[in-house]
This record gives C-alpha cells, structure tokens and sequence, in this order.
C-alpha cells in the first residue's frame, strides 16, 4: 500500500500540525534567504545561511563545488557560464534513515535570477518581509520557499516524533538559472545517489516528469560598411537577416503544429518552441550596417535529439540564404552558445509519481497532473546521468522571475506538510513509542 492510506491517519494528522507549528519559522527563513540577493555568481552568503539552518536542525552538512567532479568541463551538458566556482559551494545534508527503507533526495536552489527595473517593484525585491500572509520578494516562490520547506519538513518529522526507515537527502545548489552545470550536475555526477529525486518548484502543486531540451543559437550576417549618403555602394547587414528572421519564425509555427507531447500540452499551448530574442546591427544611423546578430532559444521535446534539431535550425538559415548573391558569398554564420540542456521524461507510473500523486491531495487538496515543463529543470540531469527518476513538486509561480514575486505563508505550510509525508510513504517510517514526548523542543 502507498500513499496517504499507507499512513496512519492519526500519525499524518500529527505531520500536519508539526508542519503548522514550524510554519512561522520557515517563513522567516524564506525571507531571510530572500533578503539575500543570491544572483548567478553571488549565491556563497545564502548559502551559508542554508548551512546554519540545517546545522541547526542537526543535519551533518557537506559541501562539492563543480571543480570537485573531474572532469565535468568536458561533459555533454556542461557550459560555461563566466564565472569561478570558487567560494560557491553546494551543500547536501543527509538525515540517515534507521532501516531498510527506499532513499530519497529532495534538491532546491538558491540562485535567483535579477530583480530587473526596481522602480517596477511596489516593494523592495529584496525586503524578505512577510506581509499580510505573503513572503515578498525575488525568489520567495522561485525557489527559496520550497527550498525553506525541504529544510523544515525535516523539523516537522522530527517534532511529530517520526523516524524515517530510508535515508532523506537534502541539497541546496547554485546556478539553476543559468543552467544548472555547476550545482545540480555536479550533485547528479557525484552523488550521492538516491532512489528518486523531488525538486519542490513553483509547478502549482502539479508533477513535472518531463522537460524539453534546450539550446541557444547566434547567427550572425556579414555586410558592407558605408555612409549613409552612399547607401547603394554598401550592404546593409539588417536587410540581409530579415529573409533569415522570417524563416526561423516559420519554424517555429511549423514545429508547433508538428511536434506533439501530449504531458505537454495537458497545461501548455505548444510542446516545443522558437523564440528570436534580439537582434542587433549597426552603430550609428549614418552608417549602413555591416553586421547583423540575431540570437534565439530553440526547445526540442523528449522524443527529439539535440543534434537533430540543430540540424533544422542550421538548414533553415542556409535555405533562407539560398539565391542570395551576397550571402552566397558571404555564408550567415550560425553559433550554438551558452544555454544548452538535454531533455528528459520519465513515465507516469514511477513509483515515486504514484507516491506524490496519492500523498499530496491530503494536504493542497489539488489533485497533483503528471505534466510537462516546456523549458529546462534540474530534474535532467539525475534522469539522464544518474539514472533515477526524478519530479518537481512545488507550490504555486507566483509572478516568478517577474515584478512583485511573492509566497502565501499558507502554501509554504502545505508543501513542509507535503513533502513529510512523500517522505514517509517513500522511505518508510516508525513513530516513537512517546510521539508527545519526542515532539516537544522548539525550533531553532
């Protein structure tokens, strides 16, 4: 038997008043980690206060930097991103089990992504404050609550007087903004491992089980510099991308209507994705351009190779090219840069869908859909390179990596609530003899 009926209605009963009871505290964690601006390259002083957390609870907390794993530069999945791992550690936690129980690994990161034009703001993005029942500020809802909820779900078991038979790790990782090299692949290459993985996002109380693959592309046109006075003796660069721009906008609405994964499309418009997302050229209005920069986002959907759909991209810029004197002689270049990730999808009956999906409706009364995401989450990387099945579960996207970005203080509860009880049912548990007794003691 899994699921909430696997646990005692008097033991689940007690998970979720433990879970109240810590609640204000989590808060107050969250906004304390949000008043850390922990952008890429600036998450090492949050980091440290995840490590005074968990050592607080008493977890045994270790840490593994990208540069630790050998070899990772070398990697399929790995990119550079410009900045030194040094002093951005990733801490994982281990809170041993006390049997034979399966293991589980619940992951979060602390890196935010920018705060963009604070005027837009109507409070501090950076303020953490908690007000009328909301954490305000950048990465309250992406991802430092579910993270904070992780960490005191833990303290919920504990203060329910709840063992678990399997172990419960827990990692907080940098990076997964910009892609997750240095945090979430290095964790997955290193280890350690565990039976399955669930990353607690802002997915709405659903399941994400699967993830498009992502790439960046530049391409860039070569033309001829002239005064403006003598437009016609040069080659404006800008004119020859348009034909290329507009190809690439007919691929995308072709792939749309082409390219179909039906987890996708449970909650999406489309499965896969072509985005232009600048486009430079020139330096002075008086001068005709002679070079053109276009740089896009192309997503590919699980059943879909990297390497296939570049193929589509690059043939599109040549054909687009085609007949063109001056491109003829001057070929478009085409980059692939930056960004990249591989896509993956594991099956709707994982034991450890079938887990979240029977255990959370007890708790966020929501029945949790197995769906897909139309970007890219860490949960590829223990798919694809550590061979364990991994989900996102977490609390709702309150206007992430937009203005105003905030939590209700009531869905943080929920998801501590939620994420001791897939614990249980996925590790096994005992409860102490004197369940009163062993829940006294204040958090930290």
């Amino acid at each position: 038997m899994t699921g909430s009926e696997s646990i005692d209605p008097d033991v689940r009963q007690r998970v979720r008043e433990a879970a109240a009871a810590v609640t204000p505290d989590a808060a107050e964690f969250t906004a304390a980690l949000v008043r850390e601006r922990s952008v890429q390259g600036a998450e090492t002083a949050a980091q440290e206060r995840v490590r005074e957390e968990m050592t607080a609870l008493g977890l045994d907390v270790e840490t593994l930097t990208a540069t630790d794993v050998p070899g990772i530069e070398d990697h399929p999945e790995f990119a550079d991103t410009g900045d030194s791992y040094e002093g951005r550690p990733n801490l994982i936690a281990t809170l041993p089990g006390d049997g034979d129980g399966r293991s589980l690994l619940f992951n979060g990161h602390i890196d935010v992504v920018p705060e963009g034009d604070e005027d837009q703001w109507s409070f501090d993005p950076f303020g953490g404050e908690v007000v009328d029942g909301e954490i305000r500020g950048r990465g309250a809802s992406d991802m430092k609550g579910g993270l904070a909820a992780m960490v005191y779900a833990v303290e919920a078991l504990r203060r329910a007087g709840v063992t678990l038979r399997g172990d419960l790790l827990l990692q907080s990782v940098i990076e997964e903004e910009s892609g997750g090299f240095g945090g979430s692949l290095a964790t997955a290459l290193a280890g350690p491992e565990a039976d399955a993985v669930v990353i607690p996002e802002p997915t709405d109380f659903d399941c994400w089980i699967a993830n498009d693959g992502v790439s960046y592309f530049r391409v860039t046109v070569e033309g001829r510099g002239a005064h403006a006075a003598n437009t016609d003796s040069g080659v404006n660069a800008a004119a020859k991308l348009i034909p290329i721009f507009e190809s690439l906008t007919d691929l995308h609405d072709e792939r749309k209507t082409a390219v179909h994964d039906e987890l996708f499309e449970r909650t999406a418009e489309n499965t896969v994705s072509l985005n232009v997302g600048t486009v430079r050229a020139g330096e002075w209005p008086s001068s005709v351009p002679d070079e053109a920069v276009l740089e896009g986002r192309v997503s590919h959907a699980p059943a879909e190779t990297r390497a296939d759909l570049r193929e589509q991209v690059e043939a599109r810029v040549r054909d687009a090219a085609a007949g063109d004197p001056w491109l003829e002689a001057h070929p478009p270049e085409i980059e692939w840069f930056g960004w990249r990730g591989s896509s993956a999808r594991i099956d709707p009956a994982e034991p450890i869908v079938e887990t979240v999906q029977s255990v959370a409706p007890s708790v966020v009364d929501h029945e949790p859909r197995a769906i897909g995401f139309p970007g890219g989450i860490d949960t590829r990387f223990f798919v694809n390179y550590a061979d364990t099945p991994a989900l996102c579960f977490g609390p709702g996207a309150h206007a992430i990596h937009g203005t105003d970005e905030f939590l209700p203080v009531e869905e943080l509860e929920q998801l501590i609530a939620a994420l001791a009880l897939i614990a249980m049912d996925w590790c096994g548990y005992d409860i102490a003899a004197d369940a009163t007794a062993a829940s006294e003691g204040a958090s930290p």
